[in-house]
């Protein structure tokens, strides 16, 4: 601990800061695709492709990353992620053909899809479950709020650099910085921390200690304790209804999130036909509303609904729905409406992260987290992948204007879908006196 400060929620700091150092190349690869598209030669069906390689390499990654966390370590795999993801920022800044862009986007999925599991199972050992989902939704402000504050940056550095290929070679550079952090302050178990206390090991293994798993509060051999009274094969995770439930739930939260993040910048473009130097400050609306919407959900799934997930997540597709509808029908001007469209869009389709990554640890075990959640995303990156190209068909054109409504309406029926998954969902409730606790 620092002081009183518990040290669990330091690791969660330093997480949050390296993931969103990461999360830069993505984010600046989207809102600057309508500056570097022409180019390099890419025409709207080609944006499509590369989200699509990305994401569909991205997938297996997760899984492999996955195993390799539970084999070998969390940390030693976030310091391979953060030098591989350097090596892709800065390759970006020399692309020059659409072929190049395809090799890379593809590249770049395979080596970068091992920074959210490994990320998740450390704060999954260090939070009981009364803390895990708002720990993970301080995670998720990665990918939130990283795109709202990288929107604007990237933007406003290109118009003053005059070219894009200098902003990539710069978030290349930043690597440097979480790659020191994590190695000097991040640990994979409390155990491992040498000024750890007593009462932090106990929150982080309460779930152990009070099923008797951990015999005497003896915390030096918990790893293999653990394993010894839990015996877990990769098959048993498809026994349970709910972990198949959170697979289709996590499907279609990909779907949204990725179907915003790739499309909206391009929508505001060609539908409201805003300029470079201004549509950073738009795409930033969703993602500041993505932030409270996140964070709100997860205290009130750990604090209020005591550890019952689905409530949440329900509410999360159930709200999004009307929102994407709204601004599907958005075709010119109205400011006012546009502004309620992206902050409504960004504060319901991001309720349910923190439920979501916290779920699999509460149905298993944290010990096995990395290959349970790396087969949910996966199994989530993968119709991510192909939700692009299907978005990317269903714009229509005609006399040279895009009609972007058949998309949104796909993203709308999915939520459909991610609210009956989301009913399956059953965690086992935290008792009233221990959220109190808490």
């Amino acid at each position: 601990m620092i002081g009183r400060f518990p040290y669990r929620w330091v690791v969660a700091g330093v997480l949050l800061f390296a993931y969103s150092i990461q999360y830069l190349d993505r984010v600046i690869a989207t809102v600057l695709t309508p500056r570097f598209a022409g180019e390099i030669g890419l025409a709207t069906t080609d944006i499509g492709t590369g989200a699509f390689l990305m994401m569909i390499f991205y997938a297996p990654a997760q899984v492999i990353s996955g195993f390799l966390t539970d084999r070998f370590g969390a940390k030693r795999l976030l310091l391979i992620s953060i030098v591989t993801w350097s090596l892709m920022a800065a390759w970006m800044g020399l692309i020059k053909s659409p072929g190049e862009y395809f090799y890379r986007m593809a590249l770049f999925g395979l080596l970068i899809g091992t920074e959210l599991v490994p990320s998740a199972r450390i704060l999954m050992r260090w939070f009981n479950k009364e803390g895990r989902a708002r720990a993970q939704a301080l995670l998720s402000l990665a990918w939130i709020l990283t795109p709202a504050w990288a929107s604007i940056v990237a933007t406003q550095l290109t118009v003053c650099l005059g070219d894009w290929r200098p902003v990539f070679f710069l978030s290349a550079a930043a690597g440097v910085v979480p790659l020191i952090l994590i190695a000097l302050f991040v640990f994979d178990r409390p155990e491992d921390y040498k000024r750890i206390t007593r009462e932090e090991l106990e929150h982080s293994y309460q779930d152990e200690l009070e099923a008797g798993i951990l015999k005497g509060g003896d915390f030096k051999n918990a790893q293999q304790q653990i394993k010894a009274a839990k015996s877990f094969r990769f098959m048993d995770l498809f026994k349970s209804r709910s972990y198949v439930a959170l697979v289709i739930v996590d499907i279609v939260v990909q779907i949204a999130y990725w179907g915003t993040l790739v499309w909206i910048p391009l929508y505001l473009s060609d539908t409201f036909g805003f300029k470079l130097s201004t549509m950073g400050w738009w795409n930033s609306l969703y993602f500041i509303a993505a932030a409270v919407g996140s964070f709100a959900s997860s205290w009130l799934s750990d604090a209020v609904f005591r550890n019952n997930r689905r409530v949440m997540i329900i509410v999360c597709f159930a709200g999004l729905i009307p929102f994407v509808l709204l601004l599907a029908s958005l075709k010119t001007g109205a400011p006012g409406l546009l502004v309620l469209a992206l902050c409504g869009m960004g504060f319901f389709a991001n309720m349910a992260w923190g439920p979501i990554l916290a779920v699999p640890a509460e149905i298993f075990s944290p010990e096995v987290y990395g290959r349970a959640m790396g087969f949910v995303n996966c199994c989530g990156y993968i119709a991510a992948a192909f939700a692009t190209k299907i978005f990317s068909a269903l714009v229509v054109v005609k006399d040279g204007a895009k009609d972007y409504t058949p998309g949104w309406m796909f993203i709308a029926a999915c939520a459909v879908v991610g609210i009956v998954a989301a009913w399956f969902i059953k965690t086992v409730p935290t008792t009233r006196a221990a959220t109190v606790r808490q």
